[in-house]
């Protein structure tokens, strides 16, 4: 299995690009590694300035944000998490505008997360893959970075994926709830990946992803579908990943090795 040396005693470091991603692309791995007895850092690039709405700062909405982001570890069993470097980019939903995590260049994205391997000391970096998971530039970014930066300190990267069966198995039960209804960036296709697989976890995880969900948004993690879109103002991939989650288990997640 691919995280079959991680337990008591490891290392293992999770770096995405906004507060929630944890839980949508790494929830399960999470879960299982902290139970397993794994030490779990989680680095985040940008506030999640972007979702949290009837602010009126950058830095207000980072607070709420980051006050979600601590629940949310706390459920998943985060060992410590902290931002990369808060306040120097920005989430803008993908807009590249200055100071946008969109906007950042590669390599300076490379630079910190390398700055923070060497003082972490992980024995391997969990983000997600090529895609982004969901087509958002900001987690293509958030991948192309932290693989360059684990391949210059010589550590192992695993990015998170999708196929694309299990995309179309979300919008499927989607289609029962809201028919007619597009759902979605349209960015999300996922991936055939010939090298990766799923990771198996136990049951007992799903429960851990679900409620770290919700405390981003009551109920998107915990209510059933049907429930759930009858308030929930999103048509967004968050819905759309929360459908796919429904078809295929809480507790999978497909991993493929990464090289930079």
């Amino acid at each position: 299995m691919l995280f079959s040396q991680l337990g008591r005693g490891s290392t293992t470091l999770v770096v995405t690009a906004h507060p929630d991603d944890e839980v949508f692309a790494h929830g399960a791995a999470i879960s299982m590694l902290s139970q397993l007895g794994s030490r779990v850092v989680l680095r985040t690039a940008s506030g999640g300035e972007a979702a949290e709405h009837g602010v009126t700062s950058s830095a207000e909405a980072r607070r709420r944000r980051s006050a979600r982001l601590e629940a949310a570890c706390t459920r998943l069993g985060v060992s410590e998490w902290d931002w990369l470097a808060e306040g120097r980019w920005t989430d803008t939903a993908g807009q590249p505008t200055p100071g946008s995590l969109t906007t950042a260049p590669v390599s300076d994205l490379a630079e910190v997360i390398a700055d923070q391997i060497q003082t972490i000391i992980p024995d391997v970096v969990l983000t997600v893959g090529p895609d982004g998971l969901t087509g958002h530039p900001d987690h293509i970014l958030i991948h192309r970075a932290a693989a360059s930066a684990a391949a210059s300190c010589d550590v192992p990267v695993f990015g998170s994926y999708l196929l694309p069966t299990d995309i179309a198995q979300g919008c499927d039960l989607l289609a029962t709830v809201l028919p007619g209804e597009p759902v979605g960036s349209g960015r999300m296709t996922g991936r055939d990946e010939r090298s990766g697989g799923p990771l198996a976890t136990p049951a007992h995880v799903a429960e851990a992803r679900r409620t770290a969900l919700d405390e981003y948004a009551n109920g998107l993690g915990t209510l059933t579908l049907k429930e759930l879109v009858r308030f929930f103002p999103g048509r967004g991939d968050s819905l759309l990943l929360r459908a796919v989650l429904d078809a295929i288990g809480w507790q999978t997640e497909r991993y493929v090795r990464v090289v930079a």
